[in-house]
């Protein structure tokens, strides 16, 4: 049982990643990008490209690779986004382009790097170590660490600075921001950046534990999605809360099920959770008035 909890643990943190990036972006613009899963993609496969291939060195090698993917998420921004002006609350036209966007990143991806699963190298080693009695890969243990880091930065961030204020602010209303003298698009675009860093972190954790290419975020992506709307879709607690809690239930039922019915099972916890409480966990923290 602590096994499966440990191993619940880890892939929740990725899912929570995921959930706190698609957070991000719909906390100032009230869309949710579902080009997401490919960013998460491209992070691991930039990853690939500059350390496997070239032979960079590690760290310097994931912080470009991560900052790729945010200059990745600011041209989805300016593509599939900003046309829609102060129109973006009023149309679903967005769903479309970013569903697109993704769907083209997927495609580019094989083109590149072909469609064959890669290895991609894990952090730490593969020597086990023992933590409270329990057996844990270094790698899975720097996914925890990685992403509560994050997520407390990020809870901080939102709360607690300057920067949090005018993204509340934005979420408000972005009328009102522009009288307050705050540029909303500014702030949109930091959180675009913001939200692709985050996904390509994310796709360096997982790379390792399943496989580097362009399929890999397939299923991954929707748990993410469904891990934001069982915390409460725009709330950082909810995001980080409702990854742990997928994972940790996904885990846990693979004790008494065949590994076969793994997604299914996920998918029926997220349906569970929200046919009771469709507002999520913590309910919903922002909303976008443009």
């Amino acid at each position: 049982m602590l096994e499966a909890i440990e191993s619940g643990l880890v892939m929740g943190s990725i899912y929570a990643l995921l959930a706190l990036a698609i957070n991000i972006i719909y906390s100032t613009t009230g869309i949710i990008n579902f080009a997401h899963a490919e960013l998460v993609m491209l992070g691991a496969m930039f990853s690939l490209a500059i350390i496997v291939n070239s032979g960079a060195p590690i760290i310097p090698g994931l912080i470009i690779a991560c900052a790729l993917v945010g200059v990745v998420a600011l041209v989805l921004y300016y593509a599939t986004i900003k046309p829609f002006g102060d129109r973006l609350g009023n149309s679903l036209g967005w769903l479309m382009t970013t569903l697109g966007a993704g769907i083209i990143f997927k495609n580019i991806a094989q083109l590149i790097w072909g469609t064959q699963p890669r290895a991609f190298p894990s952090i730490g080693g593969e020597s086990l170590k023992t933590v409270l009695g329990i057996k844990i890969l270094p790698h899975d243990l720097w996914v925890l660490v990685i992403t509560l880091a994050i997520a407390l930065f990020i809870m901080a961030l939102f709360d607690k600075t300057v920067l949090g204020s005018a993204i509340r602010a934005t979420a408000h209303s972005h009328n009102t921001t522009r009288l307050m003298g705050i540029s909303a698009e500014k702030i949109i675009l930091v959180c675009f950046l913001m939200s692709g860093i985050v996904a390509g972190i994310a796709g360096n954790l997982i790379a390792p534990i399943t496989f580097a290419g362009a399929q890999m975020t397939s299923t991954i992506g929707l748990k993410g999605f469904g891990a934001a709307i069982i915390g409460g879709i725009g709330n950082s607690k909810g995001a980080f809360v409702g990854g742990l809690l997928l994972g940790i239930l996904e885990a846990v039922s693979m004790l008494y099920v065949t590994p076969g019915y793994k997604d299914a099972i996920a998918f029926f916890i997220m349906i569970a959770v929200i046919s009771i409480k469709p507002g999520g966990i913590f309910g919903v923290a922002y909303e976008t008035k443009v």
